[in-house]
């Protein structure tokens, strides 16, 4: 698959129980987003996604993973 941030080659570690989608990607790292917001980040530019990833990852707690969410976006 490729990255929904970045467009590299990435990985999709969704858990069966996860509605949206979590991705492992060699630049961007893990994150993950909610089936709600999907189709919102998609409709971004590249560089709006990737604000969108820095603000989700600034957010972040310590040890979690980041998630882009509707108020990320």
């Amino acid at each position: 698959m490729q990255c929904s941030v970045c467009g590299a080659p990435a990985q999709n570690i969704t858990p069966h129980d996860f509605d949206g989608l979590v991705v492992r990607c060699a630049h961007c790292r893990e994150y993950e987003i909610p089936g709600a917001v999907l189709n919102q980040l998609l409709r971004l530019t590249l560089s709006e996604r990737i604000e969108v990833l820095q603000i989700a990852k600034k957010h972040a707690r310590p040890g979690v993973r980041p998630s882009i969410t509707s108020a990320s976006l």
